[in-house]
């Protein structure tokens, strides 16, 4: 262990997923120690320096608040972590008055961007969810041990840049930020027709400091292709800022993304306010756009003007020196007749577009998105398996992949973590790939099922795509996540007692 890696200690009793964790915090730069239960964990911050420590929930001997208690009895300034598969408002509640980070194991997505910007230069901004909070946004620069400052319940994070780039900054090997960021530029993984016009368009649109709206199903990569246009753009060297417009639907939370002084988009962005304060943004992307709210449409449009006005005078008149991408999954064209879209917006927003096509529709670059994915994360984990199994292959190419390519990344990252051999088989897939396929020819009778059964099928399916994250599985059912948990509790309960 050197002496500028930080420790974290894992306590969980799966010590599959503690391995797999322990792994990935190697790759990081963290030096993990590991327990698989409250007393082996208290042992080691007895005898042991440690920075953080990150604790699952349900364990036999001692739950994980009362190990994190003990923990903060040794340590009172140790940062620590809940992780848990049975989360509740309980136990949120809980981790807020041991000043606890809580997250959830279905949504590790989120985890891992927090873990990984514990370790990388530069700043990030965390949003209270609104339900909980009344602070405004909160700056914070990482890399010096500060994680503490942040109250438990803010975990919405969003990176100012690639965490690759960050690292390379920060190792110092080049002081060319254009350079830095053409090593690490997002990779679009790719070779059929579609994808070969996508990436020529992305390169020529980058060099264009203009608007551009990106369209696509969820999962295509939107947010990919707009931070392939800004490594690719004049504004490198600068912020690449994602906001999700779902979230100017409420309006503290909006608040809390603008500043609560003026709740205004361009005063925010011209004051450097709110989500703004953390340093210059070079681009920002507006996803889901639209989801925004129509008096936010309309300083979005009074924004665009703006940043025109700036380029054409080239000076710092208005204040708003960034390049606007929106992203969208819907047909905004609709939208706007049915009064839910700036017509005035929509118009100007079709100047210049790229649709991402679904994976269903390349179906070539199955097998080489397969390898992207299965190298990417067998490095991260550290494993030793060596192939996919042709059987693999073809029953994932067979398939629609509703959930597109990030469907496709999450059923190879769980393969790779559930492999202990050196090919991932069809027992390593998710449940749903599982079933014997039926004999060509072989008729049986045709049986109907209840719209009950049809639902409850579909929410499970959809479910199992999403590799279990239930804000993805909302989001492709077209349903709050409330209505979502709504629904599983009524499932669970109907499900017959063992």
């Amino acid at each position: 262990m050197t002496s500028h890696q930080k420790t974290v200690l894992l306590v969980d009793d799966e010590e599959k997923l503690l391995d797999s964790i322990a792994q990935r915090m190697k790759v990081l730069g963290f030096a993990p120690f590991t327990a698989t239960n409250g007393m082996a964990a208290i042992d080691i911050a007895m005898k042991n320096p440690i920075d953080m420590a990150i604790v699952d929930l349900q364990m036999p001997d001692m739950n994980g608040l009362v190990t994190i208690t003990k923990l903060k009895e040794i340590k009172p300034n140790l940062k620590t972590i809940l992780l848990t598969g049975h989360g509740s408002e309980k136990v949120r509640q809980a981790t807020e008055s041991l000043n606890t980070f809580y997250f959830e194991k279905d949504e590790m997505g989120g985890f891992w961007r927090f873990i990984k910007q514990l370790n990388t230069d530069g700043s990030v901004v965390v949003i209270r969810p609104a339900a909980t909070s009344q602070s405004s946004a909160i700056p914070q620069e990482q890399g010096k041990h500060q994680a503490d400052a942040y109250p438990a319940t803010e975990i919405e994070i969003h990176p100012h840049r690639d965490f690759g780039h960050a690292a390379e900054r920060a190792g110092g090997l080049s002081t060319d930020p254009r350079r830095a960021i053409d090593m690490d530029r997002p990779r679009i993984v790719g070779e059929t027709q579609a994808m070969q016009v996508l990436r020529k368009k992305i390169e020529r649109m980058a060099s264009l400091d203009c608007t551009v709206t990106l369209r696509g199903e969820p999962g295509t990569g939107k947010e990919l292709a707009a931070r392939a246009i800004h490594a690719g753009s004049m504004r490198c060297d600068h912020r690449f800022l994602a906001i999700n417009c779902a979230n100017f639907s409420s309006d503290q939370l909006a608040g809390q993304l603008l500043g609560y002084q003026s709740g205004n988009l361009a005063e925010a962005i011209r004051t450097r306010n709110g989500i703004f304060s953390s340093g210059q943004v070079g681009t920002l992307l507006f996803d889901k756009v639209e989801n925004m709210p129509l008096p936010m449409q309309d300083q979005l449009l009074s924004i665009l003007d703006m940043a025109d006005h700036q380029r054409s005078k080239g000076g710092q008149e208005t204040g708003i020196d960034m390049r606007i991408l929106v992203a969208t999954d819907t047909d905004l064209a609709e939208r706007t007749r049915t009064g839910s879209f700036n017509q005035d917006l929509y118009q100007r927003l079709g100047l210049f577009e790229l649709t991402l096509p679904p994976l269903r529709e390349r179906k070539d670059d199955i097998h080489p998105l397969c390898r992207y994915f299965f190298d990417k994360y067998r490095k991260e984990l550290g494993k030793q398996v060596a192939s996919i199994s042709p059987e693999v292959i073809k029953i994932l190419v067979d398939y629609d992949f509703p959930g597109n390519v990030r469907e496709l990344k999450y059923i190879i990252e769980r393969a790779v973590i559930l492999v202990d051999g050196k090919t991932i088989e069809r027992q390593h897939l998710p449940t749903r790939f599982l079933q014997e396929m039926k004999p060509a020819g072989l008729k049986v009778p045709r049986a109907f099922a209840t719209l009950a059964e049809r639902e409850k099928r579909y929410i499970v399916e959809v479910l199992e795509a999403s590799n279990g994250n239930k804000s993805k599985t909302a989001e492709t059912l077209g349903i709050s996540r409330a209505a979502l948990w709504r629904k599983l509790k009524r499932l669970k309960a109907e499900q017959p007692e063992h």
